[in-house]
């Protein structure tokens, strides 16, 4: 039965932005709540203090889909309707925990973070394109992927109290499509195709550590449990290549002077998480809170470029090296809540969870673009969960309905010329984000727990 609830549902999913997100597919069918309930392998990124919960040999098996999916439409009056038509990605999850002396160690690799995105590229250019492509100097595509192994330990303080700690080393790569203008004001029309410059980004940061800290309180003589925890990543810096591609005839030239280089920082927030659990003999509720606190140079962040010279469409002696290329990968302060419940419905083998979250704009508003932009919204998440033989299998879904947004921006056409540069086009993002995910775990030997 959940082979077949795999192969028929929906599968457009997305995770929350590029900071790290963590927690495992059994979150999904709970909108993301597992600060205090997730005791597997998304407590390695969550909260280490759950694993405290059971101290049994487990181990932990398991994938989402994702599809990040974005729509933004241009203010002109007969501009169309711009979607993302990126492909799904697939998200995989493993852990494995185990008691030893007391203590809770507990080890994973997982995808900690994803976004992938693309829009329609216009191609070859030449003439006018009128509103259809009015998106292409905001950002044609971005991906961002955030591969994270991780490593933790929590233990029992007394009966009712646990800390956990955990470290992780992770493989981030980002790609990014810009397009920009690079003609000269007063002799071209600013905007116009015929002096369009595409560029394709890439770089890797091969270790990129974090770390998360947490708490976890149980008293025994209450059906409540309480949960906290703090996450740090250091900055992420990439390096990598640059590459022109697309440009259009008699348009500007692009030589090169030297092997194209490129390099980025994308900096992280830190993470504060906190919730509460009720467990029930037959219904369990949780309620949690995350807030990302971004620094305010997360705001904005660039692309350092070397060995790229773009030579005027006019004179081949005025020419200019590409430098700096904004990026549109932007973060700010943002939260979300996020509250679910799990009914069981057979005793002793099946439940039913179900969960709704809200999340601010993780992107500053006059910063959106439709290849990194993250306007949080509402999510629904729905599931299933198991257990039969040693065996627990968690099945979830969600989707999530962004709020459309239109803000005045602080883009720019980011012409390497600087001799003729305007804000970006203005319109409207939007766009929904389905989720699908299943966990197996498999309790390999019960050691006696609380």
């Amino acid at each position: 039965m959940v082979c077949a609830l795999v192969a028929l549902a929906p599968v457009q999913a997305r995770a929350d932005g590029i900071a790290i997100i963590g927690g495992s597919p059994r979150a999904i069918g709970r909108a993301g709540a597992a600060t205090v309930g997730d005791d597997g392998g998304g407590a390695l990124l969550i909260n280490p203090a759950a694993m405290a919960r059971r101290d049994s040999t487990r181990g932990q098996l398991g994938f989402a889909v994702i599809e990040d999916t974005v729509h933004w439409q241009s203010d002109a009056g007969d501009a169309p309707l711009a979607s993302g038509q990126a492909g799904s990605r697939l998200v995989p999850l493993g852990a494995a925990i185990a008691a030893v002396d007391g203590w809770i160690i507990g080890a994973g690799v997982m995808t900690a973070a994803i976004s992938d995105r693309s829009l329609p590229p216009p191609g070859e250019t030449g003439g006018d394109l009128g509103a259809s492509f009015d998106y292409r100097y905001i950002g044609i595509a971005g991906s961002y992927r955030r591969d994270t192994f991780t490593v933790g330990v929590a233990r029992r303080i007394g009966d009712s109290l646990a800390l956990g700690l955990s470290a992780g080393a992770s493989l981030v790569s980002v790609t990014e499509h810009r397009r920009m203008w690079a003609g000269f004001g007063g002799r071209d029309t600013i905007g116009d195709p015929r002096n369009d410059v595409d560029l394709t980004l890439t770089a890797t940061d091969l270790f990129a550590p974090s770390a998360v800290a947490g708490v976890m309180y149980a008293p025994d003589d209450a059906p409540i449990e309480l949960g906290a925890s703090v996450a740090w990543a250091r900055t992420v810096r990439l390096d990598g290549t640059a590459a022109p591609f697309g440009n259009p005839p008699n348009g500007p030239a692009v030589v090169y002077t030297g092997s194209p280089h490129s390099s980025l920082e994308v900096r992280q927030p830190l993470t504060v998480r906190a919730g509460g659990r009720y467990v029930g003999e037959h219904v369990v509720a949780e309620l949690d809170g995350d807030l990302w606190v971004a620094p305010a140079a997360a705001e904005s962040t660039a692309w350092q470029v070397t060995g790229i010279r773009i030579v005027d469409s006019v004179s081949s002696e005025v020419n200019a090296d590409i430098q700096k290329v904004p990026s549109r990968i932007a973060q700010h302060t943002h939260v979300a809540l996020r509250t679910a419940v799990d009914a069981e419905l057979i005793p002793g083998f099946l439940w039913a969870t179900g969960g709704y979250a809200f999340s601010t704009l993780a992107t500053p508003a006059a910063r959106l673009s439709p290849s990194f932009g993250d306007l949080g919204g509402h999510t629904v998440g729905l599931g299933l969960e198991t257990t039969a033989g040693g065996f627990t299998v968690t099945l979830g879904w969600s989707r999530t309905w962004s709020i459309p947004t239109r803000a005045p921006t602080k883009l720019q056409l980011d012409n390497p010329f600087a001799a003729g540069d305007a804000p970006v086009p203005a319109g409207v993002y939007g766009g929904s984000t389905d989720q699908l995910g299943i966990l197996i775990e498999g309790e390999l030997h019960h050691l006696g727990g609380p």
